[in-house]
């Protein structure tokens, strides 16, 4: 346990100074390595392992593909259909941008691609039509999660490898979940509109022309996400094939526009490496961490101490909400991932907690630590994207927080939200 405190109060420390987290990772990792009279010349050569996966290779296909289609006129072409699809009921654009999030989650990937890209449209339009400030860029910032819960999802990608379950899988039991998200987000919108309390416009009138002349108009933004979801349920393609064609086709579609061009490809492929290597870089420094671990049989102890506590599986995923929650509001949900899918491991084959469900439900904790103070990824993001002080963002997404922590609790203890789909399909 001695080489286990070293590790986490040297990461710590040096992530207090301000290092950057990846470093503060392999730093700890160097540092009980000689705690506990390891060999720390290894550490390279862990590092490289842990990224070396065939399930990764996907990583840098999707955050390529969102990065190409936020650049390619794509994003306001989704926001103008749903616009005309939803934009009558009561909280018009603020449902416009839970839709919008639905059809864009079937392509970025990730959160970050969503508020990034699609946030800035949302709260612009919300903006020009007279929507509240604050609810514009609250459920802009909620509505982001749906993009790792709704296949493809990076979040997903890095579970899998951590864990050995298919990628496929994952991805086909994260439709329902993201589904059930919206849904939820929704009716907070329907309450928010009706309540009087903020300024809201009224809905605009539904218009079946409109619709049908924004779908052509979007035709081949629109077929974007059900090409991939086509690919996937059909299994004729793996998960990292599935992102390759999502790159093919987005450079097809933003073609097509003609808003995409060539000098542009520089800085997203640029973007894309960047982001990609931060990743992979994460994923093998926990691999390092979770070799040392695993040496001082740390997740052994861990599990006997757990069960100790409580061995009702329902009691034990609430612990585990509470302890992932905590550290999402410090650790980015990568880094939340990678360190304790393999500490957690041996809790949930014990308890006999299946591994998808179990993925889907960290992984959406996981997101919504980006969404809580003092460090959340998502709501620097959003400060930046919406140029609104942080306290500000933070103040906007507290409504959110409701349906968001709802929407956890209902997928976490009604597991056939999640299982139904994948036995259909796949069994």
């Amino acid at each position: 346990m001695i080489v286990g405190a070293v590790l986490i109060v040297v990461f710590l420390f040096v992530l207090f100074l301000g290092t950057p987290i990846s470093m503060g990772m392999g730093i700890g990792t160097f540092a009980a390595m000689i705690a506990g009279g390891y060999d720390f010349s290894t550490l390279p050569m862990l590092i490289q392992k842990g990224a070396n996966s065939y399930t990764l290779i996907s990583i840098p296909y999707f955050v390529l593909a969102a990065n190409i289609m936020n650049k390619g006129g794509i994003t306001n072409r989704i926001f103008a259909f749903c616009e005309s699809l939803v934009g009558w009921m009561h909280g018009g654009l603020a449902q416009v941008n839970v839709i919008s999030s639905v059809i864009f989650a079937g392509i970025s990937g990730t959160s970050s691609a969503d508020a990034a890209g699609l946030g800035m449209v949302e709260i612009e339009a919300m903006d020009r039509a007279g929507y509240d400030r604050k609810w514009s860029v609250g459920i802009t910032m909620a509505s982001s999660i749906l993009g790792p819960i709704i296949p493809p999802s990076v979040g997903f990608i890095v579970y899998a490898s951590l864990t050995g379950v298919s990628t496929t899988e994952l991805f086909i039991a994260g439709v329902l979940p993201g589904l059930t998200l919206a849904l939820l987000m929704m009716i907070a919108n329907y309450v928010i509109a009706r309540s009087g309390k903020v300024a809201c416009p009224p809905p605009s009138r539904f218009s079946v022309r409109k619709v049908f002349r924004t779908f052509l108009d979007g035709f081949f933004a629109l077929m974007a996400p059900v090409i991939m979801l086509a690919c996937l349920f059909s299994g004729v393609v793996t998960a990292t094939e599935t992102g390759i064609i999502a790159v093919v086709y987005s450079l097809f579609a933003s073609m097509v526009y003609r808003e995409f061009k060539l000098k542009d490809l520089f800085a997203i492929i640029k973007d894309t490496v960047a982001s990609s290597s931060i990743i992979m870089f994460l994923i093998g420094m926990g691999y390092g961490i979770g070799y040392v671990l695993t040496l001082e049989r740390i997740p052994h102890k861990m599990t006997e101490w757990l069960l100790r506590i409580t061995t009702n599986k329902y009691l034990m995923l609430l612990l585990i909400i509470i302890f992932l929650t905590i550290l999402g509001m410090f650790l980015e949900a990568t880094v939340v991932r990678i360190i304790t899918v393999p500490l957690l491991l041996p809790v949930i084959m014990a308890l006999d907690i299946n591994l998808i469900h179990f993925g889907i439900v960290h992984t959406l904790v996981g997101l919504l630590g980006t969404t809580t103070p003092p460090v959340g990824s998502g709501l620097m993001i959003m400060a930046t994207v919406a140029k609104m002080k942080f306290s500000d963002v933070v103040k906007s997404i507290v409504p959110f927080w409701i349906p968001l922590f709802i929407a956890l609790l209902i997928i976490t203890y009604i597991p056939a939200i999640t299982l139904w789909l994948p036995g259909i399909l796949l069994h």
